[in-house]
């Protein structure tokens, strides 16, 4: 039993040598049929390595397409309207305070409020906070476990509680007597004071990080997944040419050592490697070129519109500020300058009054010359990727609302200078809907909405396009590549079976 035990692994090694010797020998080049079988060997490496690298690019390009369209990019996008929202909460406010309807605010009906009736900016002011939360949650889930990212999301939390207990007080003591049109009592202004300076010291400048935060981590995933896409585009180019090449060789040796004409079958697996080669090659050039598409014409563009608007929000707020809080108007107007020269900037100016007139000037040159470009910002590098003239168009009616406010802005201005501070304050706010911005901000503000839905159409039709595109690979590759290897097979195994002196059925070919 020993002696059996001993000599049992010398014969699994003679067994092993001889199944590996075997297998030697099949593809033994010193032989016609270990030539072809070698030749064959390598067309069917180079077939399953194609199919492999196309597949995991069209994994890479759904992966990518997925982050932008649907997991990532909308969760940046959503903690963009985090800095809207929070705009849009301060500018209620300010309107409110503005108006004197402090009651109306602090109206809780069907409470202790009675028959009181809650004014449109107290709903505005709570739907929006909604919206604040929600996307800040989104921010959260986006940080993942990001300590700072989270911390920083807990500070926003806490920050709009405090928020909302500053505003709670500063309408409280302005609903205690009555004020004038555009002015509040001393402490109604230091807790709006004190609330104002929360938001846009702490809360603001938070969620723009957290926007900034996740759209970083968006570009760095498109960044990864487009160079890999266009990587393995390359690598399916030279792997269809070597699998080319090898069913040629081949071809060519059958010809010529066997005597025979080119084999119809081996032909139409040259032509289906190379064509699986080029479609799939052209398949992820044009998924590397729809992920830019959707990455560069859509999401970024939504993400500079929504900040865009919530500078503007932002802007229009600090003339609230300026108008409620007239000791700080001075600090004040010099936000708004920098908010307006971030929005639309022009070189040289140190003043709002020389803005105005600069303005007016540069954007009237700009309506009928599209090349004369005075200007920067925002509103620049826009003006400077315009390609047509419909796009042209768009762009002017957009500047003419933006001309527009500022010019009522400057009317404003003039007004509380010249202490008529009632007048300034419905001047800038709407005439008929004193809780409302001026027709010409809400008119710009609507318009930078409507071109954001169309960014935001780009994406989600880009992405759909693509995702289409590629759902069809999940049959078309595999089937590809049985279709190619039953080919190959057919054609060589004639040619081996009348080497080895098997005599091929009457349905194959002799050719």
């Amino acid at each position: 039993m020993a002696s059996k035990v001993v000599w049992l692994p010398r014969v699994l090694r003679l067994h092993g040598g001889m199944r590996i010797s075997r297998a030697l020998r099949l593809f033994r080049v010193g032989t016609t049929p270990g030539r072809v079988r070698a030749l064959t060997a390598l067309v069917l490496l180079s077939l399953t390595a194609l199919c492999s690298v196309i597949g995991l690019g069209v994994a890479d390009a759904r992966e990518a397409l997925r982050a932008v369209g649907h997991d990532e990019g909308p969760m940046v996008v959503a903690t963009g309207d985090v800095a809207l929202a929070l705009s849009d909460m301060d500018a209620q406010v300010a309107n409110v305070l503005m108006t004197g309807d402090e009651e109306g605010w602090l109206c809780e009906p069907g409470g202790d409020g009675g028959g009181c009736r809650r004014n449109p900016p107290r709903y505005s002011y709570d739907l929006r906070r909604e919206d604040a939360q929600r996307a800040v949650l989104q921010a959260a889930r986006l940080a993942e476990d990001d300590p700072v990212r989270l911390r920083t999301v807990q500070s926003v939390l806490d920050g709009l509680h405090q928020y909302d207990r500053r505003v709670q007080a500063a309408m409280e003591l302005g609903s205690r007597g009555e004020h004038a049109y555009g002015a509040l009592p001393a402490n109604a202004a230091a807790e709006y004071r004190a609330a104002t300076a929360l938001m846009t010291q702490d809360l603001l400048p938070k969620a723009g990080n957290l926007t900034l935060d996740g759209a970083a981590i968006v570009d760095s995933t498109y960044k990864e997944e487009r160079s890999a896409i266009r990587w393995e585009r390359g690598r399916v180019i030279a792997l269809g040419t070597a699998g080319v090449l090898a069913l040629v060789t081949l071809q060519i040796y059958l010809a010529v050592r066997f005597r025979r004409l080119v084999s119809p079958l081996l032909a139409a697996a040259t032509v289906a490697l190379a064509g699986l080669a080029v479609v799939g090659g052209s398949a992820l050039a044009t998924e590397a070129d729809r992920l830019r598409v959707a990455k560069e014409d859509g999401f970024d563009p939504v993400l500079a519109l929504s900040r865009m608007q919530s500078l503007a929000k932002s802007l229009d707020a600090d003339r609230n500020r300026a108008l409620l809080d007239p000791g700080e108007a001075d600090r004040y107007d010099q936000t708004y300058l920098e908010k307006s020269q971030a929005i639309l900037y022009i070189a040289g100016v140190s003043d709002l009054e020389e803005y105005y007139t600069q303005l007016e000037q540069r954007l009237a040159r700009y309506a009928g010359d599209p090349r004369a470009i005075g200007f920067g910002g925002f509103y620049g590098a826009r003006a400077r990727r315009v390609a047509t003239p419909a796009e042209h168009r768009v762009l002017v009616r957009l500047l003419s609302y933006y001309r527009a406010y500022q010019s009522n802005d400057r009317a404003v201005r003039r007004l509380a200078a010249a202490e008529r501070a009632g007048q300034a304050a419905r001047t800038h706010l709407d005439p008929g809907l004193p809780y409302l911005p001026h027709p010409a901000f809400r008119q710009h503000d609507q318009e930078l909405d409507a071109t954001s839905g169309r960014h935001r159409f780009v994406t989600e039709r880009t992405v759909r396009g693509g995702e289409s595109a590629l759902a069809v690979w999940r049959w078309a590759l595999p089937v590809s590549a049985l279709v190619i290897a039953a080919l190959l097979v057919a054609g060589v195994w004639p040619r081996l079976r009348e080497y080895l002196g098997t005599p091929p059925t009457g349905g194959e070919e002799h050719g």
